[in-house]
């Protein structure tokens, strides 16, 4: 490859949200891509869950992401929720990432010639004291480390994880569908993958009906401060989303319903349908983009 290419600003770049198990969507999606060889994106960047599942991706790991969250995400093991009362980790990462490193029960395929500098993936996370989006250049040598901190739910995972000096959560919290990002890379034709229905705009009815709780919880100002936070930075997203620069052409595929699976406790037969729900829409997304490459041919 030339320095000129190297140089070169991506022009289409995939953006794949989060969500937790609902994640298994996005597993869908990317082996209906997979399945058919569909390797169009110079740009990748995931966050949380849309980033492990970006990685899967990447090294052209089929069935590899949706395997991690039906195996692993279920046991007792890795969802504690009582936990989250005596001040403990509801959500194991450290066994996790154990599980799926070279030693592990579920080992991340050990082919990643793909995960070079050439792949072109960041996975997002949030700087925990002033909440700013940090997009990290991820590749074979950083990959857990990078897919650690993108995935570590705040109040959650409380350690977070320590790069660079920093102390680095979840990057849904700072920027939940990082297409702006994406386009100040460069890209001008962006594919959004939503693991949230085409109309959520970012806001919780939920957490509006948890208030009461969170006031005799100790974290919960900081907890709802970083809430408002993600709340705005979505709704920021969706208003790009739906009204792009006009030199930028947005793509997105989203759940035509809600999905059955929740953010943490869901049970395998929920997360098996909601993988096929998104290898369906995966392999309808590519029966218009081939139909539509035709006429333009």
């Amino acid at each position: 490859m030339s320095q000129k290419q190297e140089n070169k600003p991506p022009s289409f770049a995939v953006v794949a949200e989060g969500g937790g198990q609902k994640g298994i969507f996005t597993a869908g999606v990317l082996d209906a891509f997979i399945e058919q060889q569909f390797w169009p994106f110079e740009l990748k960047v995931g966050v949380s869950a849309g980033a492990q599942n970006l990685a899967a991706y990447c090294t052209r790991s089929g069935q590899y992401a949706s395997q991690a969250i039906q195996k692993l995400t279920t046991t007792q093991t890795f969802f504690r929720p009582a936990k989250f009362f005596t001040g403990g980790n509801v959500i194991d990462l450290d066994w996790y990432f154990d599980q799926v490193q070279e030693t592990g029960s579920l080992r991340f395929p050990s082919d990643l010639r793909y995960l070079d500098a050439n792949a072109n993936f960041h996975a997002v996370a949030t700087d925990a004291d002033s909440l700013d989006p940090i997009y990290l250049p991820t590749d074979k040598q950083n990959l857990f480390l990078h897919l650690k901190a993108s995935s570590a739910i705040p109040f959650l995972y409380r350690p977070g994880v320590k790069i660079g000096g920093r102390h680095l959560i979840d990057g849904g919290v700072a920027d939940p569908l990082p297409v702006r990002w994406a386009y100040a890379q460069g890209a001008r034709r962006i594919l959004v993958i939503r693991t949230m229905e085409a109309h959520f705009n970012g806001q919780s009815p939920l957490l509006e009906r948890l208030r009461p709780l969170l006031r005799r919880i100790r974290q919960s100002p900081r907890m709802y401060e970083m809430y408002l936070h993600y709340q705005q930075r979505y709704a920021e997203a969706i208003e790009f989303i739906r009204q792009p620069p006009d030199d930028l052409e947005v793509l997105e595929i989203a759940p035509p319903e809600n999905l059955h699976s929740m953010v943490l406790g869901s049970p395998p037969h929920v997360l098996r349908h909601d993988y096929l729900l998104g290898m369906r829409e995966g392999r309808k997304f590519l029966r218009h983009w081939h139909r539509s490459q035709r006429r333009l041919a």
